[in-house]
């Protein structure tokens, strides 16, 4: 594992995304954020809510559809060899960066395993490594932009692909002075008491959320090792807590899904219950894709690790004002749900 081979990556992903985008070989959808937060509180978290309506109906791409001379992603395995030329970033020594096809954020891309390697498992210390010196090698292209790395591992966590990711966006801050990753606003609210770069904190949210500060080594090797160390301190405070909340005698699975979080600062693991949030069982209303003989569709809110960052997806204005109502208190709701309540 080398850095070096990072050291132009933020310019390497946007001239492959740029040319990505204007071959076909990757789709950017427009889409609409709106921030909610709760007013007259200090440290809250902005949420961004996205709003998405072309995720109702994604366009076949054109190399799945017409163009039966263009490279085509692997149809068992759209992260195993051979990549598509336009949407490989790099090859690294156990690893490829690859753009993520449909992009709702721009230059989204994805550190894959070169070996197949199940989505269900969580990401070994090489690979926390690996991304890591992402994080900390991207230059974002403006002042207070600020990468995260995210992880969907198993069933109930938002996971859409079956081989081993982590996947990496750029985020700008609500408001100047900011964290551009919104959850992290919280950060603040841990106790100064000299040993908070060693324990596991739990985050003031109705959902379980642990989170480890990070103060890593230069060095690649001890890196691994460092971060593993935190990662399984976090994976015990999940566990423990399972235990101590009966979780299998709950009704949960006894193979947990649960989404990472990796920022410069800090390190997440969020246990999950279920993917999705039916609006309508909640009772939030009934939606329509807004045609005359427009019919309801689900109106079910997926979520995965991007939710407990503080970036909701939605696919519907519908679903945009739902969740903007009540000062937060919905989102904390539809977090609450998919996530384990404390």
């Amino acid at each position: 594992m080398s850095q070096s081979k990072l050291q132009n990556i933020a310019s390497t992903v946007s001239k492959q995304y740029e040319t990505a985008i204007a071959s076909g070989d990757a789709f950017f959808y427009e889409s609409q954020v709106s921030v909610a937060k709760t007013e007259g509180v200090e440290n809250v978290v902005p949420w961004h809510i996205r709003n998405v309506p072309a995720l109702l109906k994604k366009p076949k791409a054109l190399s799945e559809s017409q163009d039966t001379e263009r490279p085509q992603q692997n149809k068992v395995d759209v992260f195993a060899p051979p990549y598509v030329p336009n949407l490989l970033v790099q090859e690294l020594d156990d690893f490829a960066l690859l753009l993520n096809k449909y992009c709702v954020l721009p230059r989204h891309f994805l550190l894959v395993t070169k070996d197949f390697v199940k989505q269900e498992l969580p990401p070994a210390p090489n690979m926390l490594a690996q991304a890591y010196q992402i994080l900390t090698t991207y230059t974002p292209s403006e002042s207070g932009n600020d990468m995260l790395g995210f992880f969907n591992c198993g069933k109930d966590s938002g996971a859409s692909q079956p081989h081993c990711h982590f996947q990496f966006v750029e985020l700008h801050p609500a408001a100047p002075a900011k964290p551009a990753v919104p959850i992290e606003v919280l950060l603040d609210q841990i106790e100064k008491d000299g040993k908070e770069m060693e324990h596991v904190h739990v985050l003031p949210v109705p959902w379980r959320h642990f989170v480890v500060l990070l103060n890593p080594p230069d060095d690649a090797v001890q890196l691994e090792n460092y971060l593993g160390t935190r990662f399984i301190q976090l994976l015990e405070s999940m566990f423990s807590t399972a235990r101590e909340k009966n979780d299998l005698e709950n009704g949960l699975p006894s193979r947990p899904s649960f989404n990472v979080l990796l920022t410069r600062r800090s390190m997440h693991v969020i246990p999950r219950r279920t993917e999705g949030f039916s609006l309508i069982d909640a009772g939030w209303g009934v939606y329509t894709d807004g045609a005359a003989n427009a019919v309801p569709y689900s109106g079910t809110l997926s979520v995965n690790a991007l939710g407990y960052a503080g970036l909701l997806l939605t696919r519907h204005t519908d679903e945009l004002e739902a969740l903007c109502t009540d000062n937060s208190e919905r989102i904390f709701q539809v977090l609450a749900h998919t996530g384990l309540e404390i």
